[in-house]
């Protein structure tokens, strides 16, 4: 297991990192919607050097808003839809592709307008929100200590799960879940995403950069709103601190 300690951050380009979500023989997808002039670019990875390679890539010479990988476990045999690359294609992983979920998934997101980045006080809050609900959900729901993130605009937690069938019952456990944080939380800054509880959702991909809006100086009389890159700050575990 990684460290909780200290203050390096990890990406999923990280091989460590990579084997904390998947498995040997599982799939991802990764996927970039809006990309300008293309639509949707997709692909399926299961090597993790070339996973690398393509996603690094894309990033950098692509107009995106953000950069996405299926969070929880897929059909693998979807690999055979784009085999280890990435391509123009609307054909995406379905709710059901999944075979069972692995994460209980958390965003904490600033509250303001659609299309525009956080400013660095928004970002503060929606972290400081997102560590509050790490705190009280290993305290009053017994869940383990979860994956903290930053995912360039807002903050994520990740608590593990025994890789749960998907289900009706599943989807109603990580749905109502997901509601009793926002109904806890939710403040005039910060709302929890009650959104995320769909088994195919897609989650902002590690190590990548998010572009939302224009990037804004500060001025006289507003904050700056920059572009940043996602990253984790700790892994988490499966055993409660």
């Amino acid at each position: 297991m990684l460290s909780k300690l200290g203050t390096k951050t990890f990406t999923l380009f990280d091989s460590e990192v990579w084997k904390f979500f998947f498995n040997p023989g599982e799939v991802t997808e990764v996927r970039i919607p809006k990309v300008l002039n293309r639509g949707t670019v997709s692909g399926y990875f299961d090597d993790h050097e070339i996973f690398c390679k393509e996603v690094k890539k894309a990033d950098k010479e692509l107009n995106h808003d953000g950069i996405y990988f299926t969070l929880q476990v897929i059909d693998p045999r979807l690999l055979a839809r784009a085999f280890n690359r990435l391509k123009v294609s609307s054909l995406t992983t379905s709710d059901n592709n999944v075979i069972s979920y692995r994460w209980l998934p958390v965003d904490t997101d600033p509250v303001r307008p659609a299309g525009i980045s956080s400013s660095d006080s928004e970002l503060r809050e929606a972290l400081q929100l997102r560590d509050e609900v790490a705190v009280w959900a290993m305290d009053q729901l017994k869940l383990p200590y979860p994956i903290r993130a930053m995912s360039g605009n807002g903050g994520h937690l990740l608590f593990r799960l025994p890789d749960l069938h998907v289900n009706d019952e599943s989807k109603r456990m990580i749905k109502t879940t997901l509601e009793r944080f926002a109904r806890q939380f939710d403040n005039e800054k910060v709302n929890i995403d009650t959104s995320v509880f769909n088994p195919g959702r897609i989650w902002k991909l590690y190590g990548t950069n998010t572009h939302k809006g224009d990037v804004l100086p500060a001025g006289p009389y507003r904050e700056s709103r920059p572009h940043r890159m996602s990253y984790i700050e700790n892994i988490g575990g499966t055993q409660n601190d």
